[in-house]
């Protein structure tokens, strides 16, 4: 088996994105900060409610981050170390938003004077629907969560280094069953060596060297934290016999050189 490294100048434009629901949307789903030390700096986020019903929502903010395989974890507000939970004010706790209507909510940052690394946080806007509910003796107030939106919330001083993608591994991790389906997992492990957190896509195309037939599958979306490292896992026929060639391909915009990473694989029957 080979694996090889290619870095070559990529023209794609950087990922955006945006959350929304049925009737409803909220953006931006990503509150970036940049200002000095010892300085309050805001942004603002907005809700549209193009539903025929009132919607209300509260708030909270908890910490977060990433497994190796990308997976979000939530804790307390300000128990992690790289947290800014405890720097961010909200205009309002709660938003109540007309059918037609379009509101904003203020998110300032109250940065410290030792601020020095990228930090970051998740504020949840919770939907919730009061409800009257009769027991046998008085009546009480239920509420019906309904819809949850998460926005990240960043702190990126001025200065740092955005640093690059880097392959660690490419490897074939066999076969597993899920549901009595066979399925073979190719594995990339990828590094961030930068002190920014970084969007990318990766691609995987696998092709069979002695007939030329190639298997392109669909692109995931990656996020990575600071020195953070990840496994992107693919999935292809548990059936595949011969010669192949694969290739893994992350594109984090037209800032970034393009990886291209490739590994030679025999299956055999």
């Amino acid at each position: 088996m080979r694996l090889t490294f290619i870095f070559i100048l990529s023209l794609v434009s950087a990922l955006s994105i945006h959350a929304r629901g049925q009737g409803f949307s909220v953006s931006p789903s990503r509150l970036v900060f940049s200002g000095n030390a010892g300085e309050t700096v805001s942004q603002s986020i907005t809700f549209s409610n193009n539903s025929p019903t009132v919607l209300s929502f509260i708030n909270r903010i908890q910490d977060w981050d990433r497994d190796t395989l990308g997976n979000k974890s939530y804790y307390d507000a300000g128990t992690k170390p790289q947290s800014n939970s405890k720097w961010i004010n909200l205009s309002s706790n709660s938003i109540e938003i007309q059918p037609g209507e379009t509101k904003q909510v203020i998110v300032s940052l109250n940065i410290p004077a030792d601020a020095k690394t990228l930090t970051h946080s998740m504020i949840f806007f919770t939907q919730v629907k009061q409800q009257h509910t009769e027991q046998t003796k008085g009546t009480s107030i239920g509420i019906n969560i309904l819809m949850e939106v998460g926005i990240q919330v960043y702190y990126a001083p001025k200065g740092l280094n955005a640093g690059e993608f880097e392959f660690l591994a490419f490897d074939d991790h066999g076969i597993t069953e899920q549901n009595g389906v066979k399925m073979r997992t190719l594995a990339l492990k990828i590094h961030n060596k930068g002190d920014i957190n970084k969007d990318a896509t990766v691609k995987f195309e696998l092709t069979n060297k002695e007939t030329g037939e190639d298997i392109k599958l669909a692109p995931q979306i990656i996020a990575m934290l600071p020195d953070a490292t990840q496994w992107v896992l693919m999935k292809i026929p548990a059936n595949l016999k011969g010669k192949f060639l694969a290739v893994g391909l992350l594109d984090a915009g037209s800032t970034y050189d393009l990886k291209v990473a490739e590994k030679e694989i025999t299956y055999s029957p």
